[in-house]
C-alpha cells in the first residue's frame, strides 16, 4: 500500500472549502459518465432500501442532498457537509443537515451512540459518489467509519481505463489539471497540481479491509465506471436479515 493513502495532512479537504469544492459538485461539470454514475447510483440505493429496513439514512458528504429522493417515507435522513447548502432543515421534515467535518462526525461517540438508541440499530450510512476516494488519508478515515455501529454503503469510481479516462475528463471542467496517474493493483491515484489527490480503490481491496474490520458484504454491483458495496456490520442481533450475499462482480 502507497503510504500517501495513509497520509494525514488535510489539503482535500482545504480544497473543497474552496472554489475547487463547488466545481467539483457542480451538475454543470458532470460528463456522460459522471452523470451515468449518478444514475446507477440511485438505482442502487432504492433497490437496496426496499431490499432491506433502515430507519435513518446517513449520507456523508451530502452536498445537495444527492441521495434524499431515493428514500421511502419511513425512512430518516441525515447529512453531514463539510459545507453544506444553506438550508439545515429539509422541507416537509423528510430529514435535516448537519455542518461537520466527517472525521469529526465519526468521532462524536455521544452523538451516535444516541442514534443507535433512537433508531435501534437499524442505521445505513453512505459514502456517495467516490467520496472515500476524495477524503485526506481515505484509509485512516475508513478505519474511523468501521468503529461505528452503522451498517455501511459506498459509491466508488471503478480502477477501469474507462473510469479513469472519465475522471480526467470530469476533472479538466472543474479546471482541476491532473499532473499524474498513478496505478496500483489496490487503486488508481490522480495527483493534481494544486495538491489534490483523488482515488479510485479496488472493490476486493475494500472488501478485503472492511471485512477485517467486523463487516460481512451483502451486496455489490460493479460497472465499467463505477462500483457500489453494501456491508452490514456483524454483531450478534443487530441489523435486519441479509437479502443478498455476493461478491463484488457476482
Amino acid at each position: 500500500m502507497n503510504s500517501s493513502v495513509d497520509q494525514s495532512e488535510q489539503v482535500n479537504r482545504a480544497i473543497y472549502l474552496g472554489d475547487a469544492g463547488m466545481r467539483l459538485m457542480c451538475p454543470n461539470h458532470f460528463t456522460a459518465k459522471v452523470r451515468r454514475f449518478h444514475e446507477y447510483e440511485r438505482r442502487f440505493y432504492r433497490d437496496l432500501l426496499r431490499a432491506s429496513r433502515y430507519d435513518l439514512i446517513i449520507e456523508v458528504g451530502c452536498s445537495g442532498y444527492r441521495l434524499i429522493g431515493v428514500k421511502s417515507d419511513y425512512n430518516d435522513y441525515l447529512g453531514i457537509d463539510i459545507n453544506p447548502p444553506r438550508a439545515r432543515r429539509l422541507k416537509n421534515g423528510r430529514g435535516a443537515v448537519i455542518r461537520c467535518e466527517a472525521n469529526r462526525f465519526f468521532k462524536r461517540t455521544r452523538l451516535i451512540n444516541e442514534i443507535m438508541i433512537r433508531y435501534d440499530g437499524r442505521v445505513l450510512c453512505i459514502l456517495p459518489f467516490n467520496f472515500l476516494g476524495t477524503m485526506d488519508a481515505p484509509m485512516e478515515f475508513l478505519t474511523r467509519v468501521c468503529q461505528v455501529p452503522f451498517d455501511l454503503a459506498l459509491s466508488l469510481f471503478s480502477t477501469s481505463e474507462t473510469a479513469t479516462v472519465a475522471r480526467l475528463e470530469y476533472y479538466d471542467l472543474c479546471g482541476i489539471s491532473v499532473q499524474g496517474v498513478v496505478r496500483t493493483d489496490d487503486y488508481v491515484r490522480l495527483d493534481c497540481s494544486n495538491g489534490f489527490q483523488a482515488f479510485a480503490f479496488d472493490p476486493f481491496f475494500l472488501e478485503s479491509r472492511i471485512s477485517a474490520r467486523g463487516f460481512r458484504l451483502s451486496n455489490a454491483e460493479c460497472y465499467d465506471v463505477c462500483h457500489f458495496l453494501h456491508f452490514k456490520k456483524s454483531n450478534p442481533g443487530y441489523g435486519s436479515q441479509d437479502n443478498a450475499n455476493r461478491a463484488p462482480g457476482s
